[in-house]
């Protein structure tokens, strides 16, 4: 595998870049970023503006299995435009590029209750960005919807921390069809884009909570 990663500095992203360096399946890794980063073994990190696609795929020519963890917070944001930005067009530019190279493999970090439909702003942006991604017709799409992530974070989230706890103490009791909303770790989230993309299925494999922990 020649993999490519966008969001390699967040929270799944990093874990991902870890788990690619170790396995002896992954040849190279390309890694995206808007800022200079340090190089690591199989770690190639490139600066690219991710509104550019040409730029992009210059970037990421000779690599067959793309990874995105892009994702934003209202918060960091600032804006639902800012929001929609880095969570929809960064993504489906990412994805375009890919597909210009020949990259048949996209695995994409999402989130539990992902809706086109939605009223709710980010479960559409969500839910837009997997619609469009379907119809690119990759011969192998992966999309990962996690609820609360568990791991540790460079910026502090007071709330996001209080959710985590209070949905800890919760997960016993979601059951059956609630179980997808039960937290989980980030580097599980990891792991599993990386073995689902290791093992080819056809068409588009949707992974939310037991998918996601079936591949500890």
């Amino acid at each position: 595998m020649k993999a490519v990663v966008a969001g390699g500095t967040g929270l799944i992203g990093s874990y991902l870049l870890k788990a690619l360096n170790k396995d002896r399946d992954v040849q190279s890794v390309v890694a995206l970023t808007r800022s200079e980063q340090s190089n690591s073994e199989k770690v190639t990190w490139k600066k690219v503006d991710l509104n550019s696609i040409s730029e992009i795929e210059k970037s990421i020519k000779g690599s067959n299995t793309a990874f995105c963890c892009l994702g934003t917070t209202m918060k960091n944001a600032g804006s639902k435009e800012a929001f929609k930005q880095v969570d929809k067009t960064y993504v489906l530019n990412f994805a375009r590029a890919a597909q210009n190279v020949g990259i048949n493999c996209f695995a994409l970090v999402s989130a539990i209750g992902a809706d086109s439909g939605s009223s709710v702003f980010y479960n559409k942006v969500k839910g837009e960005t997997e619609k469009e991604l379907k119809k690119m017709n990759f011969d192998q799409l992966v999309i990962a919807q996690p609820s609360i992530l568990l791991g540790p974070r460079k910026e502090k989230r007071l709330g996001e921390k209080i959710a985590q706890i209070l949905m800890q103490a919760a997960a016993p009791l979601l059951l059956g069809g609630f179980k997808k909303y039960r937290p989980i770790r980030a580097k599980d989230v990891a792991n599993a884009m990386l073995k689902s993309a290791k093992n080819p299925s056809d068409g588009a494999l949707t992974l939310t909570y037991e998918e996601l922990i079936a591949f500890r």
